[in-house]
C-alpha cells in the first residue's frame, strides 16, 4: 500500500505496471477507508492519463472525493480535483478541466498548501488556452511563473514557463515567448515541453537553422525510452507538417505519417494526443491533395471546432483546409469564417494571420469563381491578405510576410475593374477609415471585422501615415473629401 500511494512520477506518465500495482493494493484496504481515498485518488489519475480509461478514472476520483469530504481531508480532495482536471483535459473535456482545478486550487489555498495549487494550475491554462480564452489564462499563468520561482524542481519550472511561451507565442507576443523559453532552457535544455512552442516559433520567425536544432531535439527524445516518448511523438507529429506548410519545404514527411500513425495505434493513448496526431495527418493530406484522407481526418476533427491545437492551428482552419481539398468549398468559407471569429474573440493574433490567408487561398480556387464572379472573390481575397500582411509585418512573421506578397503582387498584375484607392490605400484600410468616420473606436472596429483591437491600431496607424493626416478627425474629412464614405 505504501509503494503503490508513493508519488513516484506525475500520474499521467505511463509507466508499466503502476495501475496494476495500486488495483492489488486497493484490495489490501477497507473499500471506504481513508487509506483507499488516498489510493483511489492516484488510481483516478494514472486510469484516465496513462492507461486512457475515462469511465474508470472518473469512478475512482469520485470515490477519493467523497471520502475525502466525509474525512474533512481537504489535502486528499484538493489530490483528488487536480488529478480530475488532467483527466478531463486528456479526454478533451475542456471546461470541466478547468472547472475542477479552480475548485483544487481553492482547497489547497485553504488548506494552507499553495504548492499543490501547480498541477490545477497546469491542467487549467492549457485547457484554457484550447478554448481561445487567452485572458482568462493569463492570470493563471502569471501565477505559476511566480511560484515557481519562489521554489521549485527545474521540470516543474520548465513547464510553467512553457505554458507562459506558449501563451505569448498564440498572443502573437514573440519577444516575450522567446524569453520565457530562453529562461526555461536555462535550467532544462530541451525539455520536451518547450520544444514545440519554440520550434514553431523560430520558423514562423524565419530562423529554420535555430529551428531544425529544437526539431532535432524532439526527434531525438521520440526514439528516447522513457515515459516522455509518446509526448515527443505527439509533437513531432504535428510540428513537422506545420513546418512545412510555413517553409513550403517538404522535409521528413513520412516520419510525421509514420510518428502519427504510431501514436494513434498506441493502446493507452488519449483522446488530447490522438487530436493533435490527427492534425499532424491532416495538414499532410492538404498537402498531398488527398481527398479520401481529408474526409476522414475532416470527420474526426469537426467535433473540436472553436478550439486550438496546441500552438499550430485551430481546428476551424483546419476544417477549411480539409473542405477546401475535399472539393466542399462552401463548407470550406464558413470553417475559414468560424476560424476568423475564433482567433479574433481569442487574440491569437498569428493564427489569425494563417486563417486571413488560407482563406484568401480558397476565394482565390478557380472552382469557386465557377460560383462567384471573380471581382467578388478578387476583392475578399486582397482585404484578407491585406489583414495578414499588416499582422505579419508588425509581428515579423517573415515566412507569411512573403508568402501573402507573392500573393497580392500576382492579383495585383492581373487586369481589374476593381476600385483603385487614393495614396495606396488598401480595401482593408478603406474599411477600417469608414469606420473610424463613423465615430467607432479601435475595439469596435475590430469587433466589427472580427479582428483584435491591436491589429485595427495598426491599420488605423497606416491610414494617417499614408494619408498624412494627424488624427482621426482629419482622417475623417479625407474620407469625406474624397468621397470614400
Amino acid at each position: 500500500v505504501a509503494a503503490a500511494e508513493f508519488p513516484i512520477a506525475p500520474s499521467f506518465f505511463p509507466i508499466p505496471g503502476v495501475a496494476q500495482l495500486i488495483a492489488r493494493a486497493l484490495t489490501l484496504v477497507p473499500a471506504d477507508s481513508h487509506e483507499a481515498g488516498r489510493l483511489l485518488s492516484r488510481y483516478g489519475g494514472v486510469l484516465g492519463g496513462a492507461e486512457s480509461d475515462y469511465e474508470g478514472a472518473e469512478q475512482a476520483l469520485g470515490r477519493a472525493i467523497a471520502i475525502a469530504r466525509r474525512e474533512g481531508d481537504l489535502h486528499l480532495e484538493a489530490q483528488a480535483l487536480a488529478a480530475a482536471a488532467g483527466v478531463s483535459g486528456r479526454h478533451l473535456h475542456w471546461q470541466d478541466s478547468v472547472d475542477h482545478g479552480l475548485r483544487a486550487i481553492e482547497l489547497a489555498i485553504r488548506d494552507e498548501s499553495p504548492f499543490s495549487a501547480l498541477a490545477p494550475r497546469f491542467s487549467i491554462v492549457s485547457s484554457l488556452l484550447r478554448m481561445g480564452d487567452l485572458d482568462a489564462a493569463r492570470p493563471h499563468a502569471l501565477h505559476l511563473r511566480d511560484m515557481v520561482e519562489r521554489r521549485s524542481t527545474p521540470r516543474s519550472f520548465a513547464v510553467s514557463l512553457s505554458h507562459i511561451a506558449s501563451l505569448s507565442l498564440l498572443e502573437g507576443d514573440l519577444k516575450a515567448s522567446r524569453e520565457y523559453s530562453d529562461r526555461a532552457m536555462e535550467v532544462a535544455p530541451l525539455h520536451i515541453s518547450l520544444l514545440l512552442p519554440r520550434v514553431m516559433l523560430e520558423y514562423e520567425t524565419g530562423e529554420p537553422a535555430r529551428g531544425e536544432v529544437y526539431l532535432h531535439g524532439l526527434l531525438e527524445a521520440m526514439h528516447r525510452p522513457g515515459p516522455g516518448q509518446l509526448t515527443a511523438s505527439v509533437k513531432a507529429s504535428i510540428a513537422i507538417p506545420a513546418i512545412a506548410r510555413i517553409t513550403g519545404v517538404p522535409g521528413r514527411l513520412e516520419i510525421a505519417e509514420a510518428t502519427a500513425e504510431e501514436v494513434l495505434s498506441a493502446r493507452s493513448v488519449t483522446p488530447r494526443d490522438a487530436i493533435d496526431a490527427k492534425a499532424g495527418l491532416a495538414l499532410l493530406a492538404v498537402r498531398k491533395s488527398d481527398q479520401s484522407a481529408a474526409e476522414e481526418h475532416y470527420a474526426y476533427l469537426q467535433e473540436q471546432r472553436g478550439t486550438m491545437i496546441e500552438t499550430v492551428s485551430s481546428v476551424d482552419r483546419l476544417l477549411g483546409l480539409l473542405s477546401q481539398t475535399m472539393g466542399n468549398l462552401d463548407q470550406a468559407m464558413a470553417h475559414f469564417e468560424g476560424a476568423l471569429a475564433f482567433c479574433g474573440k481569442a487574440g491569437y493574433r498569428p493564427e489569425l494571420a494563417w486563417s486571413c490567408c488560407d482563406y484568401a487561398d480558397a476565394m482565390l480556387d478557380p472552382k469557386l469563381n465557377s460560383r462567384r464572379t471573380n471581382w467578388e472573390s478578387r476583392q475578399k481575397a486582397i482585404s484578407l491578405l491585406d489583414e495578414s500582411l499588416a499582422i505579419s509585418s508588425e509581428l515579423g512573421m517573415r515566412p507569411l510576410m512573403e508568402r501573402v506578397t507573392e500573393r497580392l503582387e500576382r492579383i495585383q498584375a492581373r487586369p481589374s475593374t476593381a476600385p483603385a484607392y487614393p495614396d495606396g490605400l488598401t480595401q482593408r484600410e478603406v474599411e477600417v477609415l469608414r469606420l473610424v468616420a463613423a465615430g467607432k473606436t479601435d475595439r469596435e472596429i475590430g469587433e466589427e471585422l472580427s479582428i483584435s483591437v491591436s491589429t485595427a491600431s495598426t491599420h488605423v496607424r497606416n491610414i494617417l501615415n499614408k494619408t498624412n493626416v494627424a488624427n482621426r478627425t482629419e482622417a475623417t474629412a479625407y474620407a469625406a473629401r474624397l468621397s470614400l464614405i
